[in-house]
């Protein structure tokens, strides 16, 4: 016979229930949880597996031996192909210069906005705060044609400024940078006004530092969706020497036929760099994340 002791027992209005034993129960939730994780890190990751093994068949055996999800022969002919055939290298450096001018002027520009707006004191700051966060729900495709007139304009069409004046000083990032320049004691802002520090000196010297997690989760986060851009640089651009990877990888596609295992070899190229990025900011990326969403 099984006994129960008093310390089980919880006696609540509703009479004495037996409590969970902690260890069990938390150790049955945190393999549902681990579960459900390897389920989604599956689907996932599956495509950009399979993508990759594709890209080492050759091309006349990619839909002949489509159930073989490993190939017999791997070989990196189509990375070569579609190295030598496009100008793949002018292609990634495109993109590599979008991504990181952006990243710079989205860091510096939505910083000293977050700041401004989460410690600052100035008429109009709720005003400010709430037009940022209302562009938010702008889809950016509205502006397209208007933008298209102003680079035209100001014949910034095939550059690389007509491409990064869409996405630099992006409103996610200053709502991002507020969040977490909110949870920032005022104590250290007032320790420095103390020490002499003026307000750009407390913004470069003591901010600055502080927002490590939250400006390697922003830069992540830009890196990738400049990284990914297709339909503006589509549009604004007409010189194929100025095209981002992205829109030089819609090329490969032709309108009766694609050379299938050279798109996917571009695909997998695609996708390091951002691969790159997650990897080497990951502690920072999570740490940011987890930081930017306390108080509103």
């Amino acid at each position: 016979m099984t006994t129960l002791s008093t310390d089980e027992l919880d006696f609540g209005d509703g009479g004495p229930e037996v409590q969970h034993e902690g260890s069990w129960y938390d150790t049955v939730a945190k393999a549902v949880a681990h579960l459900v994780l390897l389920f989604f890190s599956a689907v996932m990751t599956i495509p950009f597996v399979w993508a990759f093994l594709t890209s080492l068949k050759p091309e006349n055996k990619i839909f002949t031996t489509i159930r073989q999800i490993i190939p017999a022969d791997p070989t990196f002919a189509n990375y070569v192909n579609v190295w030598m055939q496009n100008p793949l290298d002018r292609w990634i450096l495109n993109s590599l210069v979008l991504a990181v001018g952006v990243v710079f002027f989205t860091l510096l520009l939505d910083t000293l906005a977050g700041y401004a707006l989460a410690k600052g004191d100035f008429k109009g700051k709720s005003l400010v705060y709430t037009l940022v966060i209302g562009t938010l729900v702008i889809p950016p495709q509205v502006v397209l044609v208007p933008l298209y007139l102003e680079m035209n304009a100001l014949n910034w069409s095939n550059t690389y400024w007509a491409i990064m004046v869409l996405y630099i000083a992006n409103p996610f990032g200053t709502f991002m940078m507020r969040q977490f320049f909110l949870g920032i004691p005022d104590s250290l802002i007032e320790a420095a006004r103390m020490d002499g520090c003026s307000t750009f000196q407390i913004y470069t010297r003591v901010m600055l530092p502080l927002a490590k997690p939250a400006l390697s989760s922003l830069g992540v986060f830009t890196f990738i969706f400049v990284w990914g851009a297709f339909l503006w640089p589509l549009v604004i651009l007409n010189d194929s020497s100025m095209y981002p990877l992205q829109v030089g990888i819609g090329l490969l596609t032709g309108r009766y036929s694609s050379q299938w295992g050279q798109l996917l070899a571009a695909v997998v190229i695609a996708a390091l760099p951002v691969i790159a990025a997650y990897l080497l900011a990951q502690r920072t990326f999570m740490e940011g994340i987890a930081l930017t969403g306390g108080k509103g």
